[in-house]
């Protein structure tokens, strides 16, 4: 295993986690707004595609010897996550704005995929 290939998973792990949970709270949202069509079912598959990544690399966090054990937002702009790989305890400090930048990137990823029909 390469010394850091954790942390990218990890990162992966966070950031479709909260991609998930982004898109069911505005799934929610828009549900208290009358549309003329429903996109219930388009958010509905960008969320169960983002959670089984998010439990994809989880899963490879965890086969890495990763344990998450505290996942928060500090501050309002800060996202922190404290881990321990093969017993060593680790803190890792995210900027939420660029975690946002990243589920959007992962978002514009997985449209471009599927309107191109791959």
């Amino acid at each position: 295993m390469q010394n850091d290939q954790w942390r990218e998973i990890l990162t992966e792990f966070i950031v479709y986690g909260l991609l998930f949970k982004a898109v069911a709270r505005d799934a929610a949202s828009m549900d208290l707004v009358e549309l003329k069509l429903s996109y219930r079912p388009v958010l509905d598959a960008i969320s169960l595609w983002a959670e089984r990544k998010h439990h994809d690399y989880r899963r490879q966090f965890g086969r890495l010897g990763g344990k998450i054990h505290v996942q928060e937002t500090r501050d309002g702009f800060i996202y922190y996550v404290l881990v321990k790989v093969n017993g060593i305890q680790y803190e890792s400090i995210y900027n939420r704005e660029i975690l946002r930048a990243e589920c959007q990137e992962r978002l514009n990823r997985f449209l471009l995929t599927a309107t191109q029909g791959r």
